[in-house]
């Protein structure tokens, strides 16, 4: 149990997932957060498509130029009046939005007389608050005839809650438990056989819709106050709501008892020097406050959310339950670890991560329209924070690796000189052959690795193919088995170090996902054995057959994978030394490059001694400073360009090398410029190739290493600018 803690614990993407994870759903009480994931709710509702004004409705609007000819407030008389000719053209339901607690004379009393005794009007009256004494109803009207005009604004003072019902205190002004817009709309569904009900969980329900209530933490909301009976403002039309006439066109008889008839009638005021003019999700980010709506707009967008919801099925807002939430959050904090340890590129890490944001932003879009709210924000910054969680865990990490490297190779160095000093030559030969004893298949090596096949053998070590029988479906694996050319003591004990040592290095560069991780060592009857994954796929020596010329872009490619991974290697301070096509595998599954072939085996196989020097070099490909057992940082780059050359040419270094003449039936052809420059070019017709790409590939491969490349990072910088 212990041990999987650990081997979780040194999970960088987990760990800065799970930092991550829990520092946004912290932050999540932080009010700007809340406002953030309110603006994205905003603009997901100005983006969304509306289905225009309702049918249902008629608004009868008090312009400027009512005021005007009416006075303000109106009369008992005018509205009097008013509600007897929209009553004559049988409507549904009126709803007068103008308060009537105090009389305005004349004709105070035959207004009282008619909402006392006409069943198709409802009245409004105003809850007392801690801003507001409030406003009772118009007097002797029944309770079941008025509503409540009260509109809840959020924090930044933006109308998104549809207040359905509140609980009433005996020292309320306003005795009504229902809206104004809910009364109005039950009023219309009871003509339609459609009556209010509530459900076992005491939700309010009509028909088959149940409307159920905001929480505090619903959607993009923390802590939001929603006492009462709320739910999320579905703004159905995003403009105008219904058709408009003005008071004084229906006192004038101007308009068709159609426009009339079966409606639900709104009465209020749209006048701006009212002031009854709310903020709503159209006006935010517009200086110019187009967007904001009148009261009984607003009354007219909660009613006919209700009625297009019972009668038209259209959504009503949902939202993730809590665990759900954080689990929603995580997954794009695990997005982001897993970027972020991924890609170490800088550009492709910010081109991929905002890549994702903008599939999170869509996908909600997409999810808002068909009524669901999750958290934008949140998980974009579980993403983000991933990202530089990640990066920092990784950067940590990878400092620490930096200083064991050095140790190790500091460690290998001197193993290398004890072993020189040893006046140990490092061939095979006959007499130490009969040493060697290839595995057999079907060898249960460790108890755990089962020989299936012999892949090759090399100087010092054959390759093996093994499947894990300790492992689910019993993968395969490599296993390099080292066999040293002498079996005393002393020697064997300098070569297990020196192993050791190695593996130990193998164990630190596999963390990268285009190079093989080191699964186990072990060390049997004084041979030693590494065992690392296996890469299904074939090296670029079978696709860089000679005579065949590659394509300007599939070489540029290339190039840049294999920096990538140089990159990586290099900040090690770690020299590959011995870049080819036969150690670049193109991976199957998703055909990235994977180098392969270096570090401790790789390491123990020189071709050559000289000068007291073990050297590590394949033909063709070292640049002359490797040949004396000097290698360098950029030694892997002039191998990495001679690559790019065979592959632009066809030309196969290993058999027409360009450090030497060239002789062809009529001339020498030299390859070496007086300047250490290589002069491939001769085989310029065969290359797909431009003079930024030469330029490039002439200092990758220049003689004198002072003038190449210092490093991958510089060299993949000039690659991506090319393109």
């Amino acid at each position: 149990m212990n041990q999987i803690i650990e081997k979780i614990l040194k999970q960088p993407v987990i760990i800065g997932s799970a930092i991550a994870t829990l520092l946004v759903v912290g932050m999540q009480k932080i009010p700007v957060l809340q406002t953030m994931e309110l603006r994205v709710y905003d603009q997901m509702m100005q983006m969304r498509a509306h289905a225009g004004p309702d049918p249902r409705l008629l608004i009868v609007a008090i312009t400027e130029q009512d005021l005007q000819k009416w006075g303000w407030p109106l009369s008992g008389e005018v509205l009097d009046r008013l509600l007897g000719k929209l009553e004559a053209y049988q409507p549904t339901a009126i709803g007068l939005d103008i308060l009537r607690d105090v009389p305005v004379q004349p004709g105070h009393e035959q207004l009282l007389q008619r909402l006392q005794q006409s069943e198709a009007i409802i009245s409004i009256c105003k809850h007392t608050n801690v801003r507001d004494p409030g406003n009772a109803a118009p007097a002797g009207v029944k309770a079941v005839r008025v509503g409540f005009s009260d509109l809840v604004e959020d924090t930044d003072g933006f109308i998104r809650r549809n207040l359905i019902a509140v609980n009433v205190q005996e020292s309320d002004i306003c005795q009504s438990i229902y809206s104004f817009g809910w009364r109005l709309a039950l009023k219309y569904l009871a003509l339609q056989g459609i009556p209010l009900q509530s459900n076992v969980n005491q939700e309010l329900q009509l028909g088959d819709v149940i409307f159920t209530p905001l929480k505090s933490n619903s959607g993009g909301y923390e802590n939001a106050d929603t006492r009462g009976y709320q739910i999320l403002l579905n703004y159905p039309a995003g403009g105008k709501i219904a058709e408009k006439v003005t008071v004084t066109q229906v006192l004038a008889g101007e308009i068709t008892p159609d426009l009339v008839k079966d409606r639900i009638i709104l009465i209020g005021s749209t006048a701006p020097s009212l002031k009854d003019i709310f903020n709503t999700p159209f006006n935010t980010g517009k200086a110019d406050n187009s967007g904001r709506m009148a009261g009984v707009e607003i009354h007219g967008q909660i009613i006919s959310q209700i009625l297009r919801a019972v009668l038209n099925n259209h959504p009503l807002f949902w939202f993730l339950p809590g665990w759900v939430e954080v689990l929603w959050i995580g997954s794009w904090s695990l997005l982001g670890g897993y970027l972020a340890s991924r890609l170490s590129h800088p550009f492709n890490l910010g081109l991929w991560s905002a890549t994702f944001l903008l599939v999170l932003f869509v996908g909600n879009f997409v999810i808002f329209t068909r009524g669901g709210w999750f958290p934008v924000v949140a998980p974009a910054l579980g993403l983000v924070v991933a990202n530089v969680s990640v990066l920092a865990y990784s950067a940590h990490d990878s400092q620490q690796d930096k200083k064991q490297i050095i140790q190790l190779l500091q460690r290998q160095k001197e193993l290398i000189t004890e072993l020189q000093k040893q006046q140990v030559t490092l061939t095979t030969t006959p007499e130490t052959d009969y040493l060697f004893k290839p595995l057999s298949t079907q060898r249960l090596l460790g108890n755990r690795y089962q020989i299936t096949d012999n892949l090759g053998r090399g100087g010092f070590s054959t390759t093996y193919l093994a499947r894990d029988v300790q492992r689910p479906g019993n993968p395969l694996c490599v296993v390099k088995q080292m066999h040293p050319v002498r079996q005393d003591p002393e020697y064997l004990e300098l070569v297990k170090r020196l192993f050791h040592t190695e593996a130990d290095i193998l164990e630190i560069m596999g963390k990268h996902p285009q190079i093989p991780q080191l699964l186990a060592f072990l060390s049997e009857n004084n041979n030693f054995y590494l065992v690392q994954e296996y890469i299904l796929g074939h090296t670029l020596k079978h696709e860089l057959n000679s005579g065949i010329c590659y394509l300007r872009s599939e070489v540029i490619k290339i190039l840049k994978e294999v920096l990538e991974i140089l990159v990586f290697v290099h900040s090690y301070q770690v020299i590959h030394q011995d870049i080819k096509p036969s150690n670049l595998m193109r991976r199957t599954t998703d055909a990235h490059i994977v180098l392969i072939d270096f570090g401790g085996v790789k390491q123990l196989q020189p071709q050559n001694h000289q000068q007291d020097s073990i050297i590590f070099a394949s033909r063709g490909y070292a640049p002359p400073e490797q040949m004396i057992g000097a290698p360098r940082l950029n030694s892997d780059i002039y191998a990495l360009g001679i690559l790019a050359i065979q592959a632009l040419t066809g030309v196969n270094p290993q058999e027409h090398q360009f450090l030497r003449d060239v002789k062809t039936d009529f001339i020498t052809i030299p390859t070496l410029s007086p300047t250490g420059e290589q002069i491939w070019q001769y085989w310029w017709e065969l290359a797909d190739t431009t003079e930024d790409l030469t330029r490039i590939l002439n200092k990758m491969v220049h003689h004198n290493y002072r003038q190449r490349y210092e490093s991958a990072i510089e060299l993949l910088e000039d690659i991506n600018n090319i393109l």
